[in-house]
């Protein structure tokens, strides 16, 4: 890993877990059925089985009210099996909530955040602030630029900072500034981490980093198999090299080839999660694979996300739902993960045991 290209930050991140490269898996443990009714103990038992030794989830301001003791046995399960968590904060009212100022959308945020981080200070050391975004601030057709032009087209493409609709964005801008703050108001030492959903909207990263100096201390992209190569994006762009020029951090937090297995496609679910943690994993620019997600969903049908996940859910006693199998993505990502943690281990033993 190339240590001068990356600030302190990361060298704190590696310390915190002993890890040069941090494998993870997402899963949904607040927010939905399959994760509500699969134990919590049982989600972690294949989050470690996998070698994976990070879990990532959404966590809501009435999530985490309504449910603190879920979270309480999330967290302790999680440092008995020596995983790591990473929250995704949601605050209320947030960005997404038409009729909240930005004022009151920061203050929200920063009152949420240094709640929830003042519970497990210096137990969980990640937090990511909400979720991709920048898809929402995204400009749409028929509304004007921040530069008065008018968006007469469909998608933006998101690389330059003026695709994305003013009014959205400042709520965007005051959501993450309130987490961030009250991340660091409750534990100084935690890291907070900004993503996107992906693609080429490094405008949004630029417009929030660079022009309005938001503070965050890791860069997250989302990436899906229809995006293809993130380090050839449609011949013209290698992205993990552009995206240095921010000097963060850069963690993949969603990644899955699209639709996963729906359509019967399980092998090749397998074969683009297998190559892809293989091929990141090699990049030195890249300090995080998470896969999205552990738990099939099969409620959300034929359009929704129903078959992501790298474990098949079935309807067992009680009309609930159970792990039924392992799909085959499963075991090809936790072949790439032994390999790489094999390989570590005979290359940099020092670093990898090095920290308490």
């Amino acid at each position: 890993m190339p240590i001068l290209l990356w600030p302190f930050c990361e060298i704190a991140a590696q310390t915190k877990t002993g890890e040069s490269f941090h494998w993870g898996i997402n899963g949904h443990s607040f927010s939905q059925e399959a994760y509500w009714q699969v134990p919590i103990a049982t989600q972690l038992d294949l989050v470690a089985e996998l070698g994976a030794t990070w879990y990532r989830f959404d966590l809501s301001l009435d999530g985490f009210i309504s449910n603190t003791d879920r979270m309480d046995g999330l967290l302790s399960g999680a440092e008995k099996r020596k995983l790591q968590l990473l929250p995704v904060l949601f605050s209320d009212p947030g960005a997404r909530d038409d009729k909240a100022t930005a004022d009151q959308i920061r203050e929200a945020a920063f009152t949420y955040a240094r709640q929830v981080v003042g519970r497990y200070k210096g137990r969980i050391t990640h937090w990511e602030l909400n979720n991709e975004l920048d898809a929402y601030a995204m400009i749409r057709k028929g509304e004007r630029c921040r530069s008065g032009r008018l968006w007469e087209w469909g998608d933006a493409e998101g690389s330059n900072p003026d695709d994305f609709n003013e009014a959205r964005y400042q709520k965007v801008k005051a959501e993450i500034l309130g987490l961030h703050d009250g991340v660091k108001a409750s534990d100084p030492d935690a890291l907070t981490i900004v993503d996107t959903a992906g693609w080429l909207h490094y405008g949004f990263i630029e417009r929030l980093a660079m022009e309005d100096h938001v503070p965050f201390d890791i860069l997250s992209w989302h990436w899906y198999s229809e995006c293809g190569e993130i380090t050839n994006v449609q011949g013209r762009v290698n992205l993990v090299e552009y995206l240095k020029r921010f000097n963060k951090p850069l963690w993949i937090t969603e990644i899955n080839r699209r639709d996963g297995s729906k359509h019967g496609k399980e092998q090749e679910q397998a074969d683009y999660v297998g190559r892809t943690a293989r091929q990141l994993r090699a990049n030195p620019g890249i300090g995080a694979f998470f896969v999205y997600e552990l738990l099939d969903e099969p409620y959300f049908g034929e359009g929704g996300e129903s078959d992501y996940g790298l474990v098949a859910v079935a309807k067992g006693g009680a009309c609930t739902w159970q792990v039924s199998r392992r799909k085959t993505a499963f075991d090809a990502f936790k072949s790439a993960i032994n390999a790489s943690v094999s390989k570590d281990d005979r290359e940099t033993p020092a670093l990898r045991h090095s920290s308490p």
